[in-house]
């Protein structure tokens, strides 16, 4: 990947990471929940980009842009370990365990979600 592909990687990662502070605005909050919904938003959009990205003459500036870059600045795994940490910290095991759930399992169905509803619109 040459220069180019660089600084797409580092315009996407700037517009998703106003983004990802634009939803902790909005939901007035730097919670589990809210990263869990941005992660969650961010996998949907990632298995968007994945299936629009088949049919691209260049796939792979469109995957420095919107994959690597604007999704990567998005979702947010380095908090989603933090707060587990803290949770673990607290001795909440149970709430520990169902977020790592709801993040992890939520995130493959998020993507599940988006291939779907692209492959419905392309009937």
């Amino acid at each position: 990947m040459g220069l180019t592909g660089f600084l797409l990687i580092g315009l996407g990662g700037a517009l998703g990471s106003i983004c990802r502070g634009l939803i902790s605005f909005i939901f007035c909050s730097f919670s589990p929940w809210t990263t869990l919904f941005v992660n969650v938003c961010g996998a949907f959009l990632i298995g968007l980009f994945v299936k629009l990205m088949e049919n691209s003459s260049d796939p792979d500036l469109f995957k420095a842009f919107w994959i690597i870059g604007v999704c990567g600045g998005f979702t947010t795994f380095s908090t989603f370990g933090i707060e587990i940490l803290d949770m673990l910290k607290s001795s909440q095991w149970s709430m520990s365990f169902i977020y790592v759930f709801l993040n992890v399992f939520g995130s493959v169905l998020a993507i599940i979600a988006a291939f779907r509803i692209f492959s419905f619109f392309q009937s």
